[in-house]
């Protein structure tokens, strides 16, 4: 494939690797050379100039790519996005030939720095950016029984389409960062879980992806299983001037002619009877999460599963298959308070996973430390998500504009300021009779719970389990149903606000934040005891949790000139060496968490060339990993 350059003629698969050592691009200073020059006109070739970025400077155009949601910032010579499957190739292609780097991205509400270029450790590579939103495409499969998602699809339009077109079925995940609207490919990319027990962490075996050979060639794997778009199955090479014929044009010729109209007639994907047959979700997870032992439920560094599982940005995802599930007939929801951890732990143990076959929709904890600092920080967003929903394109808009203003000069720490000055003119976000279980004595740690009917007596066996328990511990626990839509979309925006409270409450108090991501064993759900080098200057702990499979979110807030980085470290190797446990859970390992040797290996071996996101979990960032 010729593409024509500023008048003369460039094919990317004929600049060969041995050249592409011998340019200079640098990624300090990234400047605009000849070879700059010709690979940024190849991708604007490809997509068109209005779809490839200039990422040299953070613009408010481009913050949103080259800023990470809590930390990271680089550069990239491009950042491309792409409106077609068949674009992604040849961008991807012509990149590893000009020498670039690739960062892929979704709605980059990554939080460990994983989705931003680095340009850094020694590595003169520029980074090109690929931005997957445009791609966006949700297809039924099975009459609804499954989905197909482009991966640029977010989980909250994912949950919507599914509600709308189908009635009785549910979409997958549902996280805490819902109305950021990350997508289906970075959970299945990162092994995200999100809060939705019954469902599993996001993982499938049915996806499209490229990856990149030891001789710099795009390769694609196709395991979609879908009739009709079986012709290329399993992995083959991409070639570049074949526009017309293969999986990937053909499900492009599909998606531009598919529209809601179309929903519910015949036209929609079918299984096949080779891939078709392989799981989009992890069908055993409940048997996992009810064998109460001191093995991790789920984690990061899992190297089990198709590879485009947790990989992190070393192949790049196409598409995905994923289970849609069956929709309760109703819901009921407790606020419940405990004395001590202990108490919630056993009703987690004894009423909630004492039968895999009737588990709860979600069981979310929160200690009083997080309980506080949502409450004294996270009102403006709590009410504004409790109003329009999770799910609401108008609080992503809303979350656009903060990062917006953010990416000023000079602006960086407003909109946080701002919200924690105003944060007590607004009413407090979950029920009165909720605050009052928080803010009492003698009650330090939270569970937010919803279970479903769904006709098979599942319901009435919690509701039974559920009334002797809180009868045997009276003494230890106040419970609060949760019986109004406003009142259970309170409580649900208190949670879901969380991770951005502690954000606008260390801005607001001027202090140092840190966070860490961990699994702990499935038999023990203690805190993880910080050392007393870690407690000096120590203003404020929270920790909340995905109770049900101990993934755990903790946050510690330091007075400026403590050493906060320190406490980080320090708090991962307690849970690692002493705890038994996993980090990161589901956040991704980025540049903040070191991956274990099978789970590098792995990644080495998806990309050997190291041209794919370098640089994360703790790898050389450099060319071949030297």
């Amino acid at each position: 494939m010729f593409l024509s350059v500023a008048g003369k003629k460039f094919h990317p698969l004929r600049l060969g690797l041995a050249s592409i050592r011998r340019q200079h691009f640098s990624s300090s200073s990234l400047s605009p050379q000849s070879s700059y020059v010709d690979a940024v006109a190849c991708f604007q070739s490809i997509v068109g100039s209005n779809n490839v970025l200039d990422g040299r400077e953070e613009t408010t155009e481009t913050a949103g790519y080259l800023k990470g949601a809590r930390l990271g910032s680089g550069k990239a010579i491009a950042i491309a996005r792409p409106t077609k499957l068949q674009q992604v190739p040849k961008i991807l292609q012509a990149a590893v030939d000009a020498g670039c780097v690739v960062v892929v991205q979704g709605s980059n509400t990554g939080l460990t720095g994983g989705s931003v270029p680095r340009n850094s450790d020694g590595d003169e590579r520029p980074t090109v950016i690929i931005s997957m939103k445009n791609l966006d495409a949700i297809v039924p499969v099975d009459d609804g029984e499954k989905v197909f998602c482009s991966a640029g699809v977010g989980l909250a339009s994912l949950k919507n389409f599914v509600a709308e077109n189908f009635p009785d079925r549910q979409s997958h995940s549902t996280l805490g960062s819902n109305f950021l609207n990350p997508t289906t490919a970075a959970g299945v990319a990162f092994g995200s879980g999100g809060t939705q027990i019954r469902k599993g962490p996001s993982c499938t075996e049915r996806a499209l992806y490229l990856k990149v050979n030891e001789q710099g060639q795009v390769k694609v794997v196709n395991t979609l299983g879908i009739k009709d778009l079986d012709s290329q199955e399993g992995e083959f090479e991409f070639v570049s001037d074949n526009d017309r014929d293969g999986v990937i044009p053909d499900l492009d010729s599909f998606i531009d002619t598919f529209d809601g109209a179309t929903v519910q007639n015949d036209k929609n994907f079918r299984s096949n009877a080779t891939y078709g047959t392989s799981q989009s979700h992890v069908t055993n997870y409940k048997n996992i999460l009810c064998t109460i032992n001191d093995n991790l439920t789920r984690f990061n560094a899992d190297t089990e599963g198709l590879e485009c599982n947790r990989s992190e940005g070393k192949v790049l995802i196409l598409a995905t298959i994923h289970d849609t599930f069956k929709s309760p007939s109703k819901t009921k929801s407790y606020w419940i308070s405990f004395e001590d951890l202990e108490t919630a732990t056993q009703f987690k143990t004894q009423v909630c996973l004492a039968n895999p076959d009737e588990l709860p929709e979600s069981i979310e904890y929160m200690d009083r430390g997080c309980f506080e600092i949502i409450d004294q920080a996270g009102r403006l967003m709590g009410h504004f998500i409790k109003m329009f929903g999770a799910d609401s394109p108008l609080v992503n808009k809303g979350w656009d504009i903060k990062l917006k203003i953010e990416a000023l000069p000079g602006l960086a720490k407003l909109p946080d300021t701002l919200q924690y000055h105003i944060n007590n003119l607004f009413p407090a976000v979950l029920p009165k009779a909720v605050m009052e279980l928080g803010r009492a004595q003698n009650r330090h740690h939270h569970i937010l719970t919803t279970m479903g009917d769904y006709g098979d007596g599942s319901l009435d066996s919690f509701e039974e389990r559920f009334n002797k328990f809180r009868k045997h511990h009276e003494r230890n626990l106040d419970v609060h149903e949760l019986t109004s839509p406003s009142e259970n979309n309170g409580a649900n925006a208190f949670r879901y606000v969380a991770a951005a409270a502690f954000q606008t409450y260390c801005v607001g108090k001027n202090l140092e934040g840190i966070s860490v991501d961990y699994a702990l064993p499935k038999n023990d759900s203690r805190a993880p005891t910080l050392p007393p080098s870690t407690k000096d200057r120590l203003a404020k702990r929270m920790r909340y949790s995905h109770f049900a499979c101990n993934v755990v979110h903790e946050d510690l807030a330091y007075e400026r000139g403590a050493d906060a980085y320190g406490a980080k470290m320090e708090l991962k190797r307690v849970v690692d060496e002493e705890r038994g446990g996993g980090l990161p859970s589901e956040h991704g390992h980025g540049t903040e968490y070191v991956a274990p040797p099978q789970t590098k290996k792995r990644w080495m071996e998806m990309d050997p060339l190291n041209v794919m996101n370098p640089g994360l979990g703790g790898l050389s960032a450099k060319y071949q990993y030297k």
